[in-house]
């Protein structure tokens, strides 16, 4: 989930059917849990609603096998085991061990009888924890590199499909991440990248929840992530920081963050029950405060074009108080540059591969170059060094 640097003048930031899904009938506001009663048991989740509404009258049914309260007790391992039930492992989806300046650690990770924590710490080469990184001294930093846990799951999950956690990020200017990625490393989607500490001259990326996705070549690495203002989002209640509202003076608060992976050029991003922002083939929706903005990428010479301001241009179409897909729709059929893959890495067919469910903190490259990386202090800080999960649901219609 490395967010590559954007070169901004303010440095910012099975398968059942693999046609497009032209509509969702997430709408809608219909409140009841739109669930099926496959299954008996009860989650901390049961009473929560399920923001959008399965289409075609279908139900949601829970897929238990990647869904997970963490109601139990993982201690913190020196070597990659499963837990939860074999749904989950403590490290990364292959060996490489974390961006920029972080160093995966099997033992950052543990579940502490209702919340997975997945903690930070300043690395050190003398006696460093498993595992032994095959490349120290990041980015020539070795008095910066960072320990940190992360987690993958067994198994893996495909469109159409509706994938929440409830998340307390770490109040410190290191990445709390919750993503999806296939298992060749070319389709990722981000459910939640936020910057949660105001430390380390990071006040501005703290206020922001990054709601985005990757689309990658490996060979010769290419790689397309939205580049626009409306990608970072934010609401009143967020005065100085995702952090300190997690934080909550030591009483811990959490938010529900989600994406329901419609299709293959279909995306939308649910926090605490809000639709916030839609992607839909070649154009995009976003709430803004008050206000949805509609807009359509555009390029020049094959290249996306950019703001002055280093953004990416996000032409808008229309704006109105309350979402609208029909409006959505008239943007999408003026547009043509794909907003999920506009320079066609993925063959103009959108995501279609499986994804492993990942959780992870993380000290990523474009941060830490423009000095925003917290000192011995701040990661030693129990207060400011975990991230917490209360759980993690996933569901498919039926």
């Amino acid at each position: 989930m490395d967010f590559k640097k954007l070169g901004l003048s303010l440095i910012f930031l099975s398968a059942t059917s693999n046609l497009f899904v032209g509509c969702s009938s997430s709408a809608t506001n219909d409140t009841s849990l739109h669930e099926s009663s496959s299954s008996s048991n009860v989650y901390d989740w049961s009473n929560i609603t399920i923001p959008p509404q399965a289409p075609n009258s279908k139900v949601w049914e829970l897929q238990e096998e990647v869904s997970d309260d963490f109601n139990y007790k993982f201690e913190e391992a020196s070597e990659k085991v499963n837990f939860g039930d074999d749904k989950w492992y403590n490290f990364y989806h292959n060996n490489w061990d974390g961006p920029g300046t972080t160093y995966w650690k099997y033992n950052h990770v543990s579940v502490n009888g209702s919340e997975l924590e997945i903690k930070a710490s300043r690395w050190s080469r003398q006696n460093e924890a498993a595992p032994i990184s095959a490349s120290p001294n990041k980015m020539d930093r070795p008095s910066g590199g960072i320990n940190s846990g992360c987690i993958t799951s067994n198994n893996q999950i495909i469109y159409p499909v509706y994938v929440e956690a409830s998340v307390s990020v770490a109040n410190i200017a290191l990445a709390s991440d919750i993503w999806l990625l296939s298992s060749d490393d070319t389709q990722e989607i981000d459910i939640m990248e936020c910057y949660g500490g105001a430390d380390s001259n990071n006040s501005y990326f703290a206020k922001f929840i990054h709601l985005s996705h990757h689309s990658f070549i490996r060979d010769p690495f290419q790689d397309y992530q939205p580049r626009g203002k409306n990608s970072w989002w934010t609401r009143k209640d967020i005065s100085t920081s995702w952090g300190d509202y997690s934080w909550n003076a030591g009483d811990r608060k959490f938010i529900q963050i989600g994406v329901n992976w419609i299709g293959p050029k279909h995306f939308e991003y649910y926090i605490d029950g809000e639709l916030v922002r839609v992607l839909y083939d070649k154009a995009s929706a976003t709430k803004n405060a008050d206000q949805w903005f509609y807009t359509y990428p555009s390029m020049t010479d094959g290249r996306l074009d950019f703001n002055d301001n280093g953004f990416q241009k996000e032409n808008l179409y229309s704006k109105s108080p309350t979402f609208s897909y029909g409006v959505l729709q008239e943007a999408d059929s003026i547009s043509n540059v794909s907003v999920i893959d506009p320079y066609k890495f993925q063959g103009e067919e959108g995501f279609t591969k499986p994804l492993d469910i990942i959780i992870n903190v993380e000290s990523q490259d474009w941060h830490v170059e423009a000095g925003r990386t917290p000192n011995d202090a701040l990661l030693n800080d129990p207060a400011k060094n975990t991230m917490k999960v209360d759980w993690v649901r996933v569901y498919k219609p039926v």
